[in-house]
């Protein structure tokens, strides 16, 4: 089977559990309902969340460059945004090829190592699962009751959780295996250096490994920690902002859009287009737990929020695709 093939699979695969997940949580609302809920919001505050996404992004280039700066690359920053913006894009149509894709830009235009680029994604990623769980440690511990009463609303979700810690062990088993082998694997080909592929990948991981290091090599560790911040603030405001576009959501807190990102943000790890489906489940449910009614006013603010968010991907995802090469053109640079 052809590469391209099975890209045009996952894409069906992903899409399919796309609908049917987003089918899931808007199988019980009435139409007619949720636009006349559309209808009564005020969507200035919709733009401005809009406006506000794409500035936790450019947040999000500026702290890429601080990482690949002690590795002594000079890189134009509206390359690192624009890298950013696509990989969003990219990930609406595969889950987690962004990465991979944003990467590749950076490499084709700013000489970053492949492998160099990959490992400070890591460490960026490092940085967000480390903001993450403390985040999540904060809802489970001063929201443990509310966390509770999703479970019990919910009773296949506890069932579900159940079997995934139940299994834990066997997957963590499995994973190590996995690992192990591909580690053996790995050594016994650098050792021989089989077809000169050993040298190759003393070359990749080194790269890679150079990248992941390079928080450790911050100049201003200081500003890092600022950008990490910005990033997830700019989220948290982003859902409190859409809050204040609908009069039934408007009288909740920022505290409160802190907790819907957090545990909203499980629901986008699963492979579906950006979290299609799972996370306006998760948001509808939480908003009822708040006294939001499930249908319009839960999925309508869900729809909004969400929608908003994927807009501003696709929108500035295509314009970025376009000026790439446009800003690029012959090697000359044309934004600062």
């Amino acid at each position: 089977m052809s590469s391209s093939v099975k890209k045009y699979l996952q894409i069906i695969l992903f899409a399919t559990a796309g609908i049917l997940m987003f089918w899931l949580a808007y199988r019980g609302q009435d139409v007619s309902s949720l636009i006349s809920a559309l209808d009564g919001a005020h969507w200035e505050y919709v733009l401005a969340a809009g406006v506000a996404n794409v500035l936790s992004h450019y947040f999000r280039a500026l702290r890429w460059d601080l990482l690949l700066s002690p590795l002594g690359y000079i890189t134009k920053k509206s390359n690192l945004f624009l890298s950013v913006m696509v990989m969003y894009f990219a990930n609406l149509a595969i889950p987690r090829s962004g990465e991979v894709v944003r990467c590749g830009i950076v490499n084709r235009y700013e000489n970053v190592t492949f492998a160099t680029a990959l490992g400070t994604v890591a460490a960026e990623r490092v940085a967000d699962l480390v903001a993450l769980a403390i985040l999540t440690l904060w809802v489970l511990g001063v929201q443990a009751a509310f966390v509770g009463t999703i479970l019990e609303n919910n009773p296949e979700i506890s069932a579900n959780v159940g079997n995934i810690f139940g299994s834990l062990p066997i997957l963590i088993i499995v994973f190590a295996f996995v690992i192990a082998f591909f580690v053996i694997l790995c050594l016994l080909i650098v050792k021989k250096n089989i077809f000169g592929i050993g040298d190759k990948i003393k070359n990749l991981w080194s790269n890679f490994k150079a990248g992941l290091t390079a928080i450790l090599k911050l100049e201003n560790k200081f500003l890092f920690l600022f950008y990490t911040i910005s990033i997830w603030f700019i989220y948290f405001f982003t859902l409190y902002l859409v809050f204040l576009a609908f009069d039934f959501t408007s009288h909740l807190s920022f505290f409160s859009a802190m907790t819907l990102s957090v545990l909203g943000t499980f629901g986008v790890v699963v492979p579906s287009p950006g979290g299609i489906g799972t996370w306006h489940f998760i948001a509808i449910e939480i908003l009822y737990i708040w006294g939001i009614n499930r249908n319009p006013d839960g999925g309508a603010y869900a729809l909004v929020a969400h929608g908003v968010q994927d807009l501003t991907f696709i929108v500035v995802g295509v314009v970025s695709l376009w000026l790439l090469p446009f800003i690029n053109k012959n090697g000359k640079h044309s934004l600062s």
